[in-house]
């Protein structure tokens, strides 16, 4: 396994194998991982497949989309990024890299970039045009954060390199021990006013001040607990969820958190063994569990309002919040529509060609995925 900081990384590709470890352990029992069987939705809301197209494999990476008003940026594993048009899912341009793409595409819609195996950052225009080429310490899992005139790269040893994005000159670099044995996940990261949120294994969140990348606050998801290394896996996952004065994080084998943005401080938690990060909606937190149940949260102050668990074992996405529905991608490439006032199955898509791992995205009121087999979808929830 690869060194990380001194320690080692557990290797877990696109989909976070330790996140049934738990279970694993204590029972090798098959039912306790078998995902469970799809049922019948009765009287299903109305959802359907706007479009949808191939833009190439992701071969075991966690690639999404970038969306915007005007356009969809994509990626695939041998290189490709393609732009296309989100109302009709139309190819407007595509190039390929002369290397594999393992992260990405993170965009303000003016950058984009994307990076590889090997600790490339490639800087694309809107036009598809290279602007520049950096190279940080290691691979990169988790898509670059473009914006605020910067590009912020999370190298899978949890080192934190920000690039000017006319440029690709480094501004600054974050780091950090770490603890001996963390999660191989992408772990995104969230801007927050003139800070970036990253969460770190140890189950600590951290804003760094996007100046010069010093910490601002920190605060605790989660204490390591435990006798073993595997035990004491307390990686805080996914992306931070960022609203109004808000803040939320979960972590493997730890908590949710909602915690003030611009301190810090703790407003509520919640004990989760978190497989995606969590989601905020309206007055709700929705939140997904390493066994794939769905939960859903008072935001003020953290009340348990309800959990589905007809969806277990199925490696859920990060759950997105619709106007109507709270949306989850899974194993199979099916999307599922869940209520958001109590949880019940509202309606199921299959998408297909592969699973659904990366965070599903926003597009008007409709919903856009990526497959790790190459297929991005527009959806529409309700007419």
């Amino acid at each position: 396994m690869p060194s990380t900081m001194g320690g080692r990384a557990l290797r877990a590709g696109w989909v976070v194998a330790a996140m049934l470890l738990a279970a694993a352990c204590s029972s090798r029992d098959p039912a306790l991982t078998k995902p469970a069987a799809l049922v019948e939705i009765k009287s299903p809301q109305p959802a359907r497949i706007v479009w949808r197209t191939d833009v190439g494999a992701a071969r075991g990476f966690a690639l999404q989309p970038a969306v915007f008003d005007n356009a969809i940026y994509a990626a695939a594993a041998n290189g490709a990024v393609t732009r296309l048009a989100p109302e009709t899912g139309r190819e407007v341009w595509r190039v390929t890299l002369d290397v594999p793409i393992s992260a990405g595409v993170g965009s303000d819609g003016l950058t984009l970039a994307v990076a590889s195996p090997r600790g490339d950052v490639i800087a694309l225009g809107p036009d598809g045009g290279q602007l520049w080429r950096a190279r940080v310490a290691s691979d990169v899992t988790a898509p670059p954060l473009v914006g605020r005139g910067l590009v912020i790269v999370r190298s899978t040893d949890h080192r934190i390199a920000a690039f000017e994005a006319d440029s690709g000159k480094r501004r600054w670099l974050y780091q950090r021990q770490q603890p001996p044995l963390t999660l191989r996940a992408p772990t995104e990261m969230a801007f927050a006013g003139d800070n970036v949120l990253v969460g770190f294994p140890g189950g600590k969140l951290v804003a760094l001040a996007l100046a010069n990348g010093a910490a601002r606050w920190e605060t605790t998801v989660s204490e390591p607990k435990g006798t073993t290394e595997v035990e004491r896996l307390a990686d805080v996952i996914g992306k931070p969820a960022v609203d109004g004065r808000d803040v939320c994080a979960a972590s493997f084998q730890g908590r949710l958190i909602c915690a003030d943005l611009a301190s810090g401080s703790l407003r509520w938690a919640r004990d989760l063994s978190a497989g995606a990060g969590p989601e905020i909606g309206g007055a709700r937190v929705y939140a997904v569990d390493a066994r794939s149940h769905v939960y859903a949260y008072g935001r003020e102050g953290g009340a348990n309002a309800w959990r589905n668990d007809q969806l277990q074992n199925r490696q859920l996405s990060a759950p997105l919040a619709l106007a109507r529905a709270i949306a989850v991608g899974d194993l199979e490439g099916y999307v599922h529509f869940l209520a958001g006032d109590d949880g019940a199955m509202l309606a199921r898509l299959e998408v297909g060609d592969g699973a659904i791992v990366a965070r599903p995205q926003r597009w008007d009121d409709g919903i856009v995925v990526q497959t790790t087999g190459g297929t991005v979808a527009l959806l529409a929830f309700g007419r």
